[in-house]
């Protein structure tokens, strides 16, 4: 997940230098609500192949067969509304955009089901070779678009081109002719229930934004934020959700052992805190050069969006695995509750503070309701264990303390005008060398003061150990 991460990082980097702000606020459009659509009709196909480890051909045929249908009608429904965006947003470029993000999820809706029993199964080399190759066909033509044409459509092709890969490959790689049936839809139907809930509320949390901007500041602005949104939540894509998605066949196989999955939970929770929190909280910090030195100075609207938004998202990581693992606890109606609790809130607040304040406002809304929502996963926390709604926080305390001293180095160091003065290169090197030393010392401080007890330290130091003998050999 890392390494196809910084393929699509260099990818956004490559095309966003290439194409005005204009352009991917006009895409967001089209892309947003064709994942608004996905989202919200999740049936959870993948989900529901790990949790049923008995699966047999009329569960997965039922499963094709749902997911093959929702495609389908996702596409309809988005061709049928592109009228209507472009009087919206009186643009008819918006029509074509609607109509190329449709090809979408109707390839994805017919991506083979046994492919997801490679994650139930806990193999994960075989899903990094089809990530990595469908990823890099993705890459290859978007830039190649961006390239020669200098057009929005290097986006969309590159989507669209990336999930006829994935295609392709989870039937080259996971042999299966599946048949149209639903003879398995009552059972599919009991567990995807509460989760098409969970992802109907979580696609308008998540994926209302660039619409609204597009409309309220502008597609210029949507653009804007649409790239710092993307930079802001690359710590978390690219480090916690791979952790996260280990963690959740890891809980599914404990479902028997309510002691040993919170543990397995709070060993989550730990190594998300140690490696993604420092990771999202230090892009931050140094987003003021990064960004002009990786996207040029057109995006220089961008930094305050990242700055503002990812030191939040850096405390949420943490607590990414809480949905599950209620959801393994079979709790997924909890879930659903707390994310219509996060969308009563979250969206007035983003919608006034975008109408107020513009592009700031809208990054301090996030921010703002990133918090309660960090509230929601320790109450949802505290529900489904009947643990203390803190010891999730309490597990992470090292990285909060380190993570908190790396920023405060950082913050003196500029306030004495130690790394005012360089070349901005310099100055990004210089603090990302100093924000690195401080975490990782007061890291340790802590932890030898505590006793060098078994935690997350502990398992860097054994895999550096077996990295070594591997390489000595």
């Amino acid at each position: 997940r890392f390494v196809m991460g910084m393929f699509g990082f260099l990818n956004t980097i490559i095309v966003a230098r290439l194409l005005a702000p204009e352009d991917f606020g006009l895409v967001a459009i089209g892309v947003t609500a064709m994942q608004l659509l996905t989202n919200i009709s999740d049936i959870g196909v993948s989900q529901a192949v790990i949790r049923f480890r008995d699966a047999d051909r009329a569960d997965l045929d039922t499963l094709f067969t749902l997911s093959a249908l929702r495609g389908v009608l996702i596409a309809l429904v988005m061709v049928l509304a592109a009228p209507l965006a472009v009087s919206f947003y009186h643009d008819p470029r918006v029509f074509w955009v609607f109509v190329g993000a449709a090809m979408h999820p109707v390839l994805l809706g017919l991506v083979n089901p046994r492919f997801f029993e490679f994650e139930r199964n806990l193999d994960y080399s075989k899903e990094f070779v089809a990530l990595i190759v469908n990823k890099i066909a993705g890459v290859v033509i978007s830039i190649a678009i961006a390239v020669i044409y200098r057009s929005y459509w290097a986006i969309i092709l590159g989507l669209v081109s990336s999930a006829a890969v994935q295609l392709a490959l989870s039937y080259v790689m996971q042999p299966y002719r599946p048949r149209l049936s639903f003879r398995s839809f009552r059972r599919i139907l009991d567990f995807s229930g509460w989760l098409t809930g969970v992802g109907f509320m979580a696609a308008l949390n998540n994926k209302l934004d660039s619409m609204i901007l597009a409309r309220v500041i502008g597609k210029a602005g949507a653009g804007v934020y649409f790239i710092g949104q993307q930079l802001s939540e690359l710590p978390s894509r690219e480090i916690a959700v791979p952790i996260t998605r280990a963690i959740y066949p890891g809980l599914s196989e404990l479902q028997g052992d309510p002691a040993r999955m919170r543990a397995a939970f709070l060993r989550g929770v730990e190594a998300l805190g140690a490696i993604a929190m420092p990771a999202a909280i230090g892009f931050a910090l140094v987003a003021r050069d990064l960004t002009p030195l990786l996207l040029g100075d057109k995006w220089l609207a961008a930094i305050p969006v990242v700055e503002i938004m990812t030191p939040v998202m850096g405390v949420q990581m943490p607590l990414m695995a809480t949905q599950y693992y209620a959801m393994a606890l079979g709790l997924t109606k909890l879930v659903f509750i707390r994310e219509l609790i996060f969308f009563l809130v979250r969206t007035p607040v983003f919608v006034w503070a975008s109408i107020e304040y513009g592009l700031v406002g809208a990054a301090w809304a996030v921010a703002a309701t990133g918090v309660f929502h960090i509230v929601l996963n320790l109450a949802l926390y505290a529900r489904a264990s009947g643990d203390s709604a803190f010891a999730p926080m309490w597990r992470a305390r090292r990285s909060i303390v380190s993570s908190a001293a790396m920023a405060a180095l950082i913050i003196w160091l500029r306030s004495i005008g130690v790394v005012e003065t360089q070349a901005p290169i310099m100055r990004l090197g210089v603090e990302i060398a100093a924000g690195a030393c401080a975490y990782i010392a007061v890291h340790a401080a802590f932890w030898r003061l505590e006793g060098m007890k078994d935690g997350v330290e502990r398992s860097i130091l054994h895999l550096g150990e077996q990295l070594l003998t591997r390489a000595r050999r």
